[in-house]
């Protein structure tokens, strides 16, 4: 994990926003300015809609699953296949683990390379990866639990893992989008 994790504030469970040692290295550019720059339509929309949809199956997950916790025991198979739990959710594990693949070998070596001032706001990030990526691999677990025997502890258990990836997830995207979305405004 990155140095960053060893203090606790910065786990992306944990803290309220990007850590202000951080915030003197990004870029300038304010978010409420992002949606008016001539640049925006390009990657930098394109990366926030694909953040919007992470968030939306996220938000999803946990909605369905906290529902799923007040059905009777003997109908939470028939209210899983209505909900098309098991191939929502796998789309969404798969979206994320290969949309955090990207940033991580694809994107985030290029803004080093670019902005070298921002190596601990892209520690911090890796580190939210590494997070994310455990909590991902938790709903996986949990869920296949729920289709071998949908009862109460394993749909409780799903809940829990799908309401923990979605305050998680919201944290580290919108710190993700301050740090990156400037960059595709730059360059994009």
């Amino acid at each position: 994990m990155s140095a960053d994790y060893q203090n606790l504030s910065h786990h992306v469970a944990m803290r309220d926003g990007l850590p202000n040692a951080i915030r003197p290295t990004l870029l300038e550019e304010a978010e409420q300015d992002w949606r008016a720059h001539p640049r925006f339509a390009g990657k930098a929309r394109f990366f926030m809609n694909i953040h919007r949809q992470l968030l939306d199956g996220a938000d999803w997950l946990a909605q369905i699953t906290e529902t799923l916790l007040d059905t009777p025991n003997n109908d939470v198979s028939d209210q899983v296949a209505v909900a098309g739990l098991q191939q929502r959710a796998t789309h969404l594990l798969q979206f994320a683990h290969g949309h955090h693949e990207i940033e991580d070998h694809g994107y985030f070596p290029q803004f080093l390379r670019l902005y070298p001032n921002l190596a601990r706001a892209m520690s911090l990030l890796d580190g939210d990866h590494q997070v994310l990526d455990e909590a991902l691999n938790g709903v996986e677990t949990e869920l296949a639990g729920v289709f071998r025997a949908p009862a109460r502890d394993s749909t409780a258990a799903l809940y829990r893992h799908a309401a923990a990836l979605k305050k998680i997830m919201h944290r580290h995207i919108a710190d993700e989008e301050e740090v990156i979305i400037p960059i595709f405004l730059r360059h994009g």
